[in-house]
């Protein structure tokens, strides 16, 4: 049996980001069909695929926030459990 490495996990990562790019670079090709964008008030063209990867990418950052948010939350209650069992 082979042992996984930190290298090799990041090589598989990196490919797989790569293959993921290559992807999304060939949906926004496909998809260049002008539409109207509106948001807050404000109109615009724009095409199709860019505007639904930037819908994605803000979807990716409200994961991304309320995930850290929930591990500052775990890290400070583990912290003051620690904190409690030391003292």
């Amino acid at each position: 049996m082979q042992q996984t490495t930190r290298a090799g996990v990041i090589w598989t990562f990196t490919i797989v980001a790569i293959i993921v790019a290559i992807l999304l670079v060939i949906f926004m090709i496909q998809n260049q069909v002008q539409t109207t964008v509106t948001f807050l008030g404000f109109q615009g063209e724009l095409a199709l695929g860019i505007a639904m990867l930037i819908a994605a990418i803000g979807g990716a950052a409200v994961v991304a926030i309320a995930g850290a948010v929930r591990i500052i939350q775990l890290r400070s209650r583990a912290s003051a459990a620690d904190k409690r069992l030391n003292h």
